[in-house]
């Protein structure tokens, strides 16, 4: 009995003593309309099989996401929306999303990192992508069905060597008498339609429409303008019995209509599975999971031609890293490992991270930026904790006189610009960031003004973001930070709302010193350790001394 309860209590102990807990990630797929395709599932779903006829395998229009972007984000519902008009097109196309943000180091094939989002037609003849809408061309002007068409019209072109010669979408036929149509249509055909168009869009829409029709009923297009019937319309064509066309028109007012997607599909938030919240302020764990992720998912990808670049920036987040020691040795580690070689591809990246490096990376736990759902906060949210950890380092670096007599006030926001600029892979937030510190150089003269500028920065896209119901976490809403009453003395005004719209910046200045100073908490966790270590040996000694008597 004596030793059951020396075990119990000391298992009881030392669950105790535990201060954080892994996010368990949602396993349900975050789509609903759309085929949610990942890398167990893409070849089986996708490529066509050898063993069978390649004719009737159907090309994917593929929606190459991220989960953290923002602006892939508002896309998605489009693409929903796609998908659930294109359902009845599944003998010829297919349509899917595919996050990459899930790649993992070894990964980099089915992905193609340029600029996300990214709509891409997968050919399984072919085994290839091809981009299908280009995103800097979508605008805030920009429908759903812009996109779906686009990608239409790149199918088209591409059809004969993407699905092959049973592509059911024709070219413009142009006979001049009844007699050319009947050369033109061939003999064995009993039954096809004549689509009278110029609107080769709406013509492919139809055809796609009657999928499950078409490869048995052919639809043909003519111009508008052609010698056997004038005008649009739609129109039924059949052989009798002597081998001669008749033709008779339908009604075509739906078909000729104008094609708009309606986007009321399912939320994410009515079917995910909700997580337990992080704590309310920065931790380890959730500077480390960034530099993790980053390494990992984004450096990586740059790899061999931003070499020179990451060795930059490494040195940088290295000098100024706010995060834990085995982190800090594992960068430094790498960075002597990267100055010894003229170039690094990816696969030595992550042949030195899983064989070489002495220093196990650990696993993304995100406890701050655990949001309430997978979709919410994560990444993104640590890396703005990264940043203001980082430039808050620099300034009591600097308060204490132990900066590099050649840094600079600025340089630590134009090294945050160039990462997001050349690694971050949402190409909406690139913009948004590089246009808001476009002129750093000149706006920040002390390393008290470099906190406050990223301070700004951030409230200034929260305020942005505020009402995007897609981005916003209800659980974390985007408010001025720090709140009244969070920093009474930071805030000097506040509106209707109780949001803070004028702030005391030199009272700031030192609430965000503490807040975002990580050492702090560094210090207190190994005290924390040192402490539940110092109450372990006390109590295993009196329970040693209370066995003797």
């Amino acid at each position: 009995m004596h030793i059951s309860y020396l075990y119990l209590s000391i298992v009881f102990f030392l669950v105790s003593c535990s201060w954080s807990y892994i996010v368990e990630e949602d396993s349900v797929g975050p789509w609903h309309a759309t085929k949610y395709l990942t890398r167990s599932n893409w070849t089986s779903s996708l490529k066509a099989n050898n063993q069978s006829t390649k004719l009737h395998h159907p090309v994917w229009f593929v929606f190459h996401y991220l989960t953290y972007c923002g602006f892939c984000k508002q896309a998605k519902p489009g693409w929903e929306a796609a998908a659930q008009y294109a359902a009845g097109w599944s003998r010829y196309i297919k349509i899917g999303a595919y996050d990459c943000a899930d790649e993992e180091t070894s990964q980099n094939d089915i992905c193609q990192d340029e600029a996300y989002p990214q709509w891409r037609i997968y050919c399984p003849l072919t085994n290839t992508t091809h981009i299908a809408f280009d995103s800097e061309r979508r605008n805030s002007d920009t429908k759903p069905e812009d996109i779906l068409m686009w990608s239409i019209r790149k199918i088209n072109k591409i059809a004969p060597q993407c699905y092959g010669k049973s592509w059911p979408i024709r070219h413009v036929i142009e006979p001049q008498t009844i007699d050319d149509l009947n050369n033109i249509i061939p003999k064995q055909i009993k039954k096809f339609q004549l689509f009278v168009s110029d609107d080769v869009l709406l013509y492919s829409l139809y055809v796609l429409n009657n999928s499950k029709t078409v490869f048995k009923e052919p639809i043909y297009r003519l111009h508008a303008q052609n010698p056997i019937k004038h005008g649009d319309g739609i129109w039924k064509g059949t052989r009798n019995d002597n081998g001669q066309i008749e033709l008779e028109k339908t009604d075509s007012t739906k078909a000729m209509g104008t094609f708009v997607l309606h986007t009321n599909t399912v939320s994410d938030s009515d079917e995910s599975k909700h997580k337990k919240l992080g704590s309310l302020k920065p931790t380890l764990s959730d500077i480390d999971s960034s530099l993790v992720w980053m390494i990992q998912k984004d450096i990586r990808r740059k790899l061999p031609a931003l070499f020179e670049d990451v060795k930059s920036w490494l040195n940088v987040v290295h000098t100024y890293y706010p995060g834990s020691d085995t982190m800090k040795s594992f960068l430094h580690d790498l960075i002597e490992f990267m100055n010894s070689r003229p170039t690094l591809s990816s696969k030595e990246l992550q042949s030195y991270i899983n064989l070489t490096s002495s220093i196990s990376l650990p696993k993304i736990e995100f406890n701050h930026c655990n949001g309430s759902d997978p979709s919410k906060r994560g990444y993104t949210c640590s890396l703005w904790l990264l940043f203001h950890s980082m430039t808050v380092k620099q300034a009591i670096l600097a308060e204490e006189n132990r900066l590099p007599a050649n840094v600079q006030p600025p340089d630590m926001i134009v090294s945050i610009r160039e990462f997001i600029r050349k690694f971050f892979l949402c190409e909406e937030c690139v913009k948004h960031f590089t246009n808001m510190t476009a002129n750093a150089e000149n706006e920040i003269n002390s390393y008290k003004e470099s906190v406050l500028y990223i301070w700004r920065g951030h409230n200034t896209v929260n305020k942005r973001l505020r009402d995007d119901e897609l981005t916003n976490d209800p659980a974390w809403p985007k408010v001025p930070f720090p709140t009244k009453q969070e920093c009474n003395s930071c805030v000097r005004q506040v509106d209707e709302n109780n949001d803070a719209v004028e702030y005391d910046e030199n009272e700031t200045y030192n609430y965000l010193k503490d807040y975002y100073n990580l050492h702090k908490i560094s210090e207190k966790k190994s005290a924390a350790i040192h402490y539940r270590y110092n109450q372990l040996v006390l109590l295993l000694s009196s329970l040693i001394v209370f066995f003797r008597f």
